[in-house]
């Protein structure tokens, strides 16, 4: 069925007009809009709350949407809901299409980490499914470690076209219920009556979405929270406040478009010039200050944000000579307006592409060079894309079936060009994995097994050490000669206490890291072994609490605490005799702030400050000598992604099993027995 017929509500004839054509201050609230989301995800100082603009989206949907839905129920008495949905596929789909295939053509341009589930994202995202599917893969979209999906920002698409196939057909069930009641009673649906349901339909979703969303968010885990993000059921709620605004206020479509707007009452006129003026002010103050916590969402901070929205949608609608409406029709806006969807749909990957350690760049510089790579983009897809398609007017090609055909075949090429994703198999250390997940496969030496019979002449080498170590462990090739015993704890160095900082997130330390001098006194004990590996840094060279304040290297005090702690661990690995080899740290990159900048971990003068510490300790040692791993991986002095044309680092910190097997010949050369 693609129309729904209801009683007739007979006015003139009109011809459809698009959404927000003619109301030029609509399309300055697009630009507000998705300079909101790019500010958030360029990591503009002092707006946090940019993700918020994406609401604001919604709710100008909602309300665009729901007035020309009742416009034409009015004009014809049904909904056409083929005619509505090939205007949304012809206006959505064809620039969605090609930014998806041409991230998935460009992937290696992105890190292996952010592509792993880029053939399921892609699919997803075809089919207007992909919040959906970053819910099953328990994406956090608040995350700061792991590199995300160069589609993660598709998820809000996903709504609004899930938004557009139901909503109309909710509508239509409206219009007929209220058709069934006019029959009976032998009158005509009355555009008041019609309203009013509508307006009634949407306040009640609106209370349901916002219910549901605040009994996620109480006592939220992280993954809780993000299923509230993504959920279609928790962001509807946008979506329907412009809505109910649209049934409640808008009364002639055509009116609104033909300029200047329809208020008569010089009360409504002054309320329509002040109250966007009130938006504006919380939208602003929401953007400063929210951050996306489970108690921002509890209480309320959609809904909030959807209201003060609103207010600035229909008011600059209704009121189009307004001061605010005509700000917001200055050119500027109305130019970045009218290409805000190509500028949504390409930042994110450009972003991704354009970060610091490709292009050297950071804060505002980096920044302008994202958004002039962005619109520069977006006004070539709107040029030969996005335009090009919405005038495009077939004769013969049934549109749906076109639409659906196409979808299919860029789905179908997905699928064939990406192999099924397989995420990294060394745990990132970072708050996005469970604390259980870090803990590295030992065998407790209260249980552990009689020694192993080496062969004759072999050398017994016991590591230790943190995640790095355990890779290395994991993707060692044979070792003719060495005996590796592997004794790493991934997530644990040798500093003890805390919380401590990773990538901008406070972190409770593991209780099984401050265990470290008895469990590995057990294991030097039982292990008896000829040479000792030792690798740490990453966890001494993070933000830590130490002695009740905030610390780090390079202060004096946190520094003498690490001295002792090294020398402890020397102390213990050398109780038998064992000669010891430790590596310095090397440079590491494993993720970026949203503005280019290194989280202070990754910065290389507090890796070069632990390198220099470690020297220190180590020199004063005759059993002790220490190999430079950082120089072997950052031969130029810097972090490298390739050395000898080979990839380096999984995740900016992990080696690859390729780099391994590289580095195994130094490696081995370093440990096996010197002459005597």
């Amino acid at each position: 069925m693609t129309a729904v017929s209801a009683a007739p509500i007979r006015v003139g004839p009109r011809r459809y007009v698009s959404p927000g054509r003619g109301i030029p201050a609509l399309d300055g609230i697009r630009a507000i809009a998705v300079a909101l989301v790019l500010a958030d995800h360029g990591g503009v100082p002092g707006l946090s709350g940019g993700f918020l603009g994406v609401d604001v989206f919604f709710v100008l949907s909602g309300f665009l949407i729901t007035s020309l839905l009742i416009d034409e129920i009015g004009r014809t008495g049904r909904i056409g809901l083929k005619g509505f949905w090939i205007r949304r596929a012809r206006r959505l789909l064809p620039a969605l299409i090609v930014m998806v295939l041409a991230v998935v053509a460009l992937r290696d341009l992105f890190t292996t980490e952010a592509t792993a589930g880029l053939r399921d994202e892609a699919v997803a995202t075809f089919f207007w499914m992909s919040n959906w599917a970053f819910v099953a893969q328990q994406t956090d979209y608040f995350a700061q470690g792991a590199p995300p999906s160069p589609l993660q920002h598709t998820w809000s698409l996903a709504v609004e076209e899930q938004y557009y196939v139901l909503w109309p057909l909710l509508l239509a069930v409206v219009v007929a219920g209220l058709a069934a009641v006019a029959y009976r009673r032998g009158v005509p649906v009355t555009p008041r009556a019609l309203r009013a349901a509508v307006f009634v339909v949407a306040v009640t979703g609106v209370m349901a979405s916002a219910g549901t969303t605040h009994l996620l968010s109480a006592g939220a885990s992280r993954d809780t929270i993000n299923r509230v993000y993504f959920g279609t059921d928790t962001r509807v709620q946008a979506l329907l406040v412009g809505a109910a605004a649209a049934a409640l206020l808008v009364r002639d479509w055509r009116g609104l478009t033909g300029g200047g707007g329809v208020l008569r009452s010089r009360w409504a006129r002054w309320l329509a010039r002040v109250l966007p003026v009130v938006g504006l002010v919380v939208l602003g103050v929401a953007a400063h200050v929210a951050t996306g916590t489970a108690d921002e969402f509890g209480r309320g901070l959609l809904v909030i944000v959807a209201v003060a929205a609103v207010l600035v949608v229909a008011s600059v609608a209704l009121e189009q000579d307004g001061p605010v409406a005509r700000l917001l029709a200055l050119p500027p806006l109305v130019g970045l307006g009218a290409i805000s969807y190509g500028i949504y749909l390409w930042h994110w990957p450009i972003f991704l592409v354009l970060n610091g350690e490709r292009t050297g760049a950071s804060g505002w510089q980096l920044f302008a060079l994202r958004c002039s790579v962005t619109v520069a983009v977006a006004a070539v897809s709107w040029l030969l894309i996005e335009q090009p398609v919405r005038e495009w007017r077939p004769v013969t090609v049934p549109m749906l079936p076109l639409a659906a055909a196409t979808v299919a075949t860029a789905a179908v090429v997905t699928m064939t060009v990406l192999p099924v994703g397989v995420r990294p198999a060394v745990p990132a250390p970072g708050p996005q994995i469970d604390t259980a997940a870090l803990i590295a496969p030992e065998i407790p030496v209260e249980v552990a097994a009689p020694v192993r019979q080496r062969a004759p002449g072999d050398t017994r080498v016991a590591v230790f050490g943190d995640s790095i170590a355990w890779t290395l462990m994991r993707y060692l090739p044979q070792t003719p000669g060495l005996d590796f015993a592997d004794h790493t704890t991934i997530g644990c160095g040798i500093a003890r206490g805390g919380p401590y900082e990773y990538v901008g997130q406070e972190l409770d330390q593991k209780p099984e890291c401050d265990a470290w001098p008895a469990r590995w006194a057990q294991r030097i004990a039982h292990e008896r072994p000829d040479v000792v590996l030792l690798i740490v840094g990453r966890w001494e060279v993070v933000d830590r609490m130490n002695e009740g304040r905030w610390t780090h290297i390079g202060e004096p005090a946190y520094d003498a605490y690490l001295r002792g702690e090294l020398s402890r661990a020397l102390d213990i690995l050398g109780s038998t005799g064992a000669r010891i080899v430790v590596t310095t740290e090397p440079y590491n990159r494993r993720a970026e702030k949203p503005d280019g900048s290194l989280y202070p971990e990754d910065q290389p003068t507090r890796v070069e400050r632990w390198n220099t510490l470690l020297r220190g300790v180590v020199a004063r040692r005759p059993n002790a000598s220490v190999l430079d791993l950082n120089d072997k991986l950052s031969p130029n002095g810097y972090f490298q992604t390739k050395v000898d044309g080979i990839r380096m680092r999984s995740d900016g910190v992990h080696p690859t099993p390729e780099a391994v097997e590289w580095l195994t010949p130094w490696l081995v050369e370093a440990l096996k027995p010197k002459p005597q």
